[in-house]
């Protein structure tokens, strides 16, 4: 019996699977966010680890024998530790935003554009480069006492195996981390002022780890139990959703969302609008995130709809025309990440009539989100990659497929939507698991208890399938025309303004 540990934002999740990639047991466990100043987003580190521990005990005391618990963990994330492995900080999460001034400053110079085409990693407050060059800035003296800077899934690692590593998954998206060489980049440590013995050993992303003597009292439980490493969400649920192939794409809505398709050599963009993070085996998964995914919806409802149910949210949109009847809408309440990496941006509706409804609104919002999401993976075909399956095809061609996971995925309307504007056919799997079932993958890959890939997509079955409409696809791209020139003729506004 295999366990990934998902390591989330919100909550931390152990999925017990067997090695036909049947579930036997799924446990999750809540934690809070704080928000003690303006764009600060930090959580209890303490919380996490133990919320970590208590549902690797739940999963196994639900399934019995297990021999391998392997993780996913949220990137981006920064705590300061001591030589005892004490916290010095709070977590820092990928959504605190308070170094988005340094970010902006850094990104189009010559440096920032060096730093990015050697890691990966998008100039962006999000990423731990500018969390650190943000501490250097106003809390020099951290930079000196602290023993290490890590993520969760590193501080996990170090109280219980009493080692600092970090996989090579997680390394990649922190804008310190070469993804051609695998190891530390030199430019971005000496932007900061630290060295490499600052941060944690990067490590194969299926190395293994076991309780030593020392721990046994403490962690019985675990006691001759493969702990595998594994990797960062992103590239797991790609692997978790079966987009494991050169070229297959996966798309993933939650509270946020993040289009993201698997290769086999790092891809950096000239003009910054993607990552590049590393997964396994030379493969590599690039793409990006958006800000505002489901938590548009949710935020709709509450600020003006405060009785409204969810299914009628989408009921209501499915009585309006694609494309809302000309009104659009400009997702950017969180600011926003790829492509355009701006913490500025802000959320408009343009083009509002005395026609639209309450029913418009809804629509134009759904859509607005899958515009994002697809002006990410727009970007994807000029790569040129020739096994892309979004570079631009043949009319009503559909052979091409979208793996999509996330919370999105209960609306039936809101994936048909997906397969309507990126006019491709979108598999839905059996599963909402996906990030923590890459991680059980990853492991079996990696151990040797499946070959390769192929045999790993047999162990995820689909669900649903969705064909695109083409007469809708060009009502839409009517619209996203328009969207993308919105953006680009109004970010000088918001960049005075905000």
């Amino acid at each position: 019996m295999y366990i990934g540990v998902d390591i989330g934002t919100s909550s931390v999740k152990a999925v017990a699977i067997d090695n036909q990639g049947n579930i036997h047991a799924i446990k999750q466990i809540a934690y809070k966010i704080f928000s003690p100043k303006p764009d600060y987003q930090e959580q209890n580190p303490n919380e996490i680890f133990e919320a970590t521990i208590q549902v690797i005990k739940q999963a196994m005391a639900e399934v019995g024998e297990v021999s391998i618990v392997a993780f996913s963990a949220a990137m981006h994330s920064l705590m300061a530790v001591d030589e005892k492995h004490k916290p010095l900080t709070n977590l820092i999460t990928w959504a605190d935003n308070r170094a988005k001034q340094i970010a902006d400053n850094l990104r189009n110079t010559t440096l920032g554009k060096q730093i990015y085409q050697h890691t990966g990693t998008a100039i962006h407050a999000m990423s731990p480069l500018c969390k650190l060059l943000w501490f250097r800035e106003n809390q020099p003296q951290l930079i000196e006492k602290a023993h290490k800077f890590i993520g969760i899934k590193e501080y996990i690692f170090a109280r219980l195996f009493d080692e600092y590593v970090i996989d090579y998954s997680l390394a990649s998206a922190t804008g310190l981390f070469d993804i051609f060489s695998l190891d530390w980049f030199e430019e971005s440590l000496a932007l900061i002022g630290i060295s490499e013995d600052k941060l944690s050993k990067p490590v194969d992303t299926v190395s293994i780890f076991q309780i030593k003597e020392s721990k046994k009292l403490d962690y019985q439980e675990f006691v001759g139990i493969k702990f595998v490493i594994g990797a960062s969400d992103g590239c797991l649920a790609n692997l978790g959703t079966g987009a494991v192939q050169e070229g297959e794409v996966a798309a993933t809505i939650g509270t946020s969302g993040a289009i993201r398709m698997t290769t086999y050599q790092p891809f950096v963009d000239e003009q910054m609008r993607t990552f590049c993070y590393y997964t396994t085996d030379n493969q590599y998964i690039i793409g990006g995130a958006i800000n505002n995914g489901g938590i548009i919806v949710q935020w709709l409802r509450e600020a003006f709809f405060p009785n409204e149910k969810l299914g009628n949210v989408f009921l209501l949109a499915d009585s309006v025309p694609a494309g809302a009847e000309g009104l659009i809408f400009l997702p950017y309440l969180l600011g926003e990440r790829a492509p355009i990496w701006d913490s500025s941006a802000r959320g408009v509706f343009f083009g509002i009539g005395k026609n639209h409804t309450q029913a418009h609104f809804y629509r134009a919002v759904l859509e607005g989100v899958m515009y994002a999401l697809y002006s990410v993976g727009k970007v994807f075909g000029e790569y040129k990659l020739q096994s892309s399956p979004l570079i631009p095809h043949q009319e009503n061609e559909t052979s091409n497929s979208i793996y999509a996971s996330g919370g999105f995925t209960k609306s039936s309307f809101w994936v048909q939507m997906m397969a309507d504007i990126f006019n491709q056919k979108i598999i839905v799997p059996n599963s909402s698991e996906s990030t923590a079932i890459g991680a059980c993958l990853l492991a079996m890959k990696g151990l040797g208890d499946i070959s390769n890939w192929d045999e790993a997509k047999k162990l995820i079955p689909k669900e649903k399938e969705f064909l695109p409409n083409q007469e809708k696809h060009l009502a839409y791209m009517k619209n996203f025309g328009v969207y993308e020139k919105l953006y680009s003729t109004l970010k000088p506004l918001f960049h005075q303004i905000y």
